[in-house]
């Protein structure tokens, strides 16, 4: 399968891996940050989302990773994989069944499965994607594109390209196959099992490449408690938290959470370079800043930060 890809900037190559019913345009503005560092952004559509076609078989994340697995083998130097919610569990599975096709990974607030609330998310079991086709949410297309572009249109959603992304899913969902792929691609993920010899937790530990994981600490999807979970387990791991952040709909504050992107994609290709080029090791937790009451402009103080 050929993913659709947007790309921004030249240099080292990173794909990026879009959050659950959103697509690639969500990470133009982190690209643009990246883009004056020689960064190569590679935004993919994933199998079902955007502009790529999806499976007939069940959306899972192994099916996902597949073609992100085979983009990495096609580029001449090995790319850092970044992947946000969604696309953060697609970018684990790729970087551990084919750890050699990447540099390095960069998760923002991945899914992780909850051992806790298993017997909740065991019940999307009885959740069927064929059902979900047959909703006719089509019939409303025209009313739900008016209000996509209405909502992408307001001025604080300007340079906000993840809200503005999150503001197209309502119309995504009018295609009955979109629908269906994003209803099998959240049972799935919910069914991943979280322990076991193929639980995704006890797999996370083999993870052989540089690694860091960006979390919001406003996150009301993905539990705080998963980056010293996930600290403990892989204990080189990076991790930049972001204080005045959520998942992804961030409001004022969406420059905040990109800027810790890019630090963290940065971050990965150092720590992933020779060891005479490399600097010294940082903290394992890094505080992101706040940027949404800097002087004189928030993009400055972002260049500022990255420069760090």
């Amino acid at each position: 399968m050929t993913l659709f890809a947007q790309e921004w900037g030249k240099g080292q190559p990173v794909i990026m891996l879009h959050p659950l019913a959103l697509e690639s345009t969500a990470f133009r503005g982190v690209a643009q940050l990246l883009a004056g560092r020689d960064v190569r952004t590679i935004a993919v559509d994933l199998p079902g989302f955007g502009r790529t076609p999806g499976p007939d078989a069940p959306v899972t994340p192994a099916c996902m990773a597949e073609p992100v697995i085979e983009l990495a083998r096609s580029l001449a130097t090995p790319p850092v994989v970044l992947g946000m919610s969604m696309g953060g569990r697609v970018a684990l599975e790729a970087a551990l069944c084919e750890p050699a096709a990447f540099r390095g990974m960069v998760l923002v607030a991945p899914f992780l499965p909850w051992r806790s609330k298993a017997w909740m998310l065991s019940l999307a079991q009885w959740i069927s994607p064929k059902a979900a086709e047959r909703i006719p949410l089509e019939w409303f297309w025209p009313l739900l594109q008016r209000i996509s572009t209405a909502l992408e249109g307001r001025p604080e959603f300007e340079h906000d390209w993840l809200a503005r992304a999150s503001a197209r899913v309502a119309y995504y969902l009018s295609c009955p196959a979109t629908r269906a792929h994003f209803v099998s691609a959240a049972r799935e993920m919910a069914l991943d099992p979280a322990f076991g010899p193929d639980g995704t937790w006890t797999r996370l530990e083999r993870l052989a490449i540089p690694a860091a994981f960006v979390w919001g600490e406003l996150d009301a999807l993905i539990p705080a408690p998963h980056a010293a979970a996930v600290a403990e387990l892989l204990p080189r791991a990076h991790h930049v938290k972001v204080a005045c952040s959520g998942h992804f709909m961030n409001g004022r504050h969406h420059l905040c959470f990109e800027t810790a992107m890019a630090s963290a994609v940065l971050h990965t290709l150092e720590a992933s370079a020779p060891p005479a080029a490399a600097r010294k090791r940082r903290a394992r937790f890094v505080a992101a800043p706040c940027l949404a009451d800097a002087s004189p402009s928030a993009e400055a103080a972002a260049e500022q930060a990255l420069s760090v």
